[in-house]
């Protein structure tokens, strides 16, 4: 047993009693034992350890506690045999009903393994207690049927694998304050434990005058401590407490094996405006991302699983129907062609394409400025008919000075936009992404998978994250990262789901935007990339979206304004939807009807931005 020490460090008889009015409370259970020179006192620990152990020990219990029951329902009378028999029907009608309150309070009885264990459990229970009622339950060989009975049950009961992880655990708690001071984290003391799927987490609690980051930098000592294996433990940093920091013990590893691709239903009736769930964290929670108005970075060394993550996040992408896509690959298209029929535009190949389309990325974002302008708002709202704008752009150190010029104009202003960069590198340093370029600051979602070298977790995530436990150069597998981003500031490690060629087909054709045409400078895409965006809403060059389209054309209508059949051509539009929008910028005072059938925006524009007349959006439906 071990010897407790009160406050001042001297032994303390009393273990954690307090005084009442007969003196320190249990002290009547206190045993002393000499050893040695020692005095142990051992009443309290045998009745704790009784209580602490309690799961491990419920068979014994079971047999006690039916043996006393029989006893006094032998006792009451014969006719008490109603009681048990009530009480089973009971059990039974609660484990096949099973009450949302009780599944909510013991999650395990949605497995059949138990609720078959508990019909049995119960139906001999009450069988015995039924008997040991009538007869006693001494009488015969009542005995020897409790205690077999008791045997049969307790099989599975003790041998349950959580229960024996949860023993395990216990252990360990016991013995944590000697681990700790094996790892140099003298006094530290585990508060609670909880198991899980995987493995088990731990709130710690330091010493004064201790901080977390001590036990960042004693996890090869703890491992070694606990005799747990290589890369098996994580530590985290509690908000509210300094002193004190969360240990998870990975058990076994859920990332060992590719986590498969998981199509959400339906077709694009998914929204940018909720998170995006890339893959899954260690403890089997969805890695959920916001991705709206954020710019992302993507880095790691060759191999790491970028393409991987790159396809999920355009997957993704895909299944939201508020959101417009273009796609830069100076591999000659490679990873991003398979997705050609979802991109909005034919995917640039060269540096030359690629200065068109962040040109044409550019102007839309100047055309969406005055939009908000003019219309009275500081952020853009996406929805079907005016989508978030995602440029992805693989490899983007080979991109030209002037390349990287335009996607720096875009990384600076595109946020309230919503003109968003998705950028996949292998060392995002400062001159991969451009000398005096901002370009790197302004990403505000950022993945590092595997890195060859320590510093380059810095180059990807930021200064100070390899010191804050951010480190990627041990991860072994492709798909593995750390994410870095609002509301993910604890480097908790994830892989991305495996999404193979196949489900990559399948997905660009479930959300097409468009045929399939080719890359940009393809013959087939020749004429398409003369005329701009593809797609049916029939948008000109630059424009994302019905909306826009409208109101470049209105913008630039004669003064005798354009007409509705024009409109109708610039829009995709039916003549019903067309005829609200503009009636509801005819109420924002934003557009006027020159004559029947032919109209044009209103001029010149408001010159007091919050004054404009309303969101034109909300008169439309």
């Amino acid at each position: 047993m071990m010897r407790r020490r009160n406050y001042r460090g001297a032994a303390s008889p009393y273990g954690r009693g307090r005084p009442g009015r007969h003196g320190r409370r249990d002290e009547m259970w206190i045993v002393p034992v000499r050893q040695g020179g020692d005095i142990f006192y051992v009443g309290d620990e045998f009745f704790r350890a009784l209580w602490r152990y309690r799961a491990e020990l419920a068979p014994v219990y079971w047999l006690i506690g039916a043996m006393l029951a029989g006893a006094w329902l032998h006792r009451i009378g014969a006719n008490a045999w109603v009681l048990p028999v009530l009480a089973g029907l009971t059990g039974l009608v609660l484990l096949a009903f099973r009450p949302v309150a009780l599944v909510t309070r013991y999650p395990l009885l949605n497995r059949w393994r138990v609720r078959l264990w508990g019909t049995g459990f119960i139906l001999s229970i009450s069988a015995w207690l039924t008997v040991a009622t009538i007869i006693g339950p001494t009488a015969g060989r009542m005995e020897l049927a409790a205690f077999l009975a008791t045997c049969v049950f307790a099989v599975p009961w003790i041998w349950r694998e959580d229960r024996r992880r949860l023993t395990k655990v216990r252990i360990l708690r016991d013995r944590f304050p000697d681990t700790a001071d094996a790892a140099g984290l003298t006094g530290a003391k585990m508060v609670s434990a909880v198991i899980d799927k995987w493995g088990w987490t731990a709130r710690i609690k330091l010493r004064r005058g201790q901080h977390w980051t001590e036990a960042m930098n004693a996890i090869p000592k703890l491992e070694s401590a606990m005799g747990a294996r290589n890369g098996a433990l994580r530590v985290e940093s509690v908000a509210d407490d300094a002193g004190s920091f969360t240990m998870r013990m990975v058990e076994v590893d859920p990332h060992a094996e590719p986590i498969e691709w998981v199509p959400r239903p339906g077709k694009r009736n998914q929204s940018i405006t909720q998170p995006l769930t890339v893959g899954v964290f260690e403890d089997g929670s969805d890695i959920s991302v916001p991705f709206l108005r954020k710019h992302v970075l993507i880095g790691g060394a060759t191999d790491s699983g970028k393409s991987g993550l790159l396809n999920v996040i355009l997957a993704r992408l895909a299944e939201c129907g508020d959101v417009a896509m273009w796609g830069i690959d100076l591999k000659e298209g490679m990873e991003l062609a398979p997705w050609s029929r979802v991109l909005d535009r034919p995917v640039a190949t060269n540096n030359e394409t690629a200065e068109e389309l962040l040109a044409a990325a550019v102007d839309e974002l100047e055309k969406r400025a005055n939009f908000l302008m003019a219309s009275g708002r500081r952020e853009w709202d996406p929805k079907i008919s005016a989508p978030a704008l995602f440029i992805i752009i693989d490899e983007y150190a080979e991109l030209s000075k002037k390349c990287q010029r335009l996607a720096d104009s875009i990384a600076r202003r595109g946020r309230a936009l919503c003109v968003n960069l998705i950028i996949a590198t292998q060392r995002p340093t400062q001159k991969a992404m451009g000398e005096g370029s901002a370009l790197r600051s302004q990403m505000n979602i950022r993945f590092c998978l595997r890195v060859n070298e320590r510093p380059d977790v810095d180059l990807i995530l930021g200064a100070g994250k390899l010191s804050a436990g951010w480190d990627t150069t041990m991860f072994d597998g492709p798909g593995k990262f750390l994410v870095h981003g609002p509301g993910l500031d604890t480097p908790r490690r994830g892989r991305a789901y495996r999404i193979k060629d196949g489900e990559v087909r399948v997905t660009a054709e479930l959300h097409a935007r468009h045929a399939d045409t080719g890359p940009a400078g393809s013959p087939e895409s020749g004429s398409q990339a003369r005329s701009g965006v593809r797609g049916s809403s029939g948008s000109p060059s630059g424009v994302s979206g019905p909306e826009m389209a409208l109101w470049a054309a209105l913008q630039a209508a004669p003064d005798d304004g354009v007409t509705v059949a024009d409109l109708r051509a610039a829009t995709g539009q039916s003549v019903p939807s067309l005829y609200r929008r503009l009636n509801a910028l005819r109420a924002a005072d934003q557009a006027t009807q020159i004559s029947h059938g032919r109209w044009r925006s209103m001029r010149p524009f408001p010159a007091d931005p919050s004054e404009p007349g309303g969101d034109p959006e909300s008169h439309s439906e």
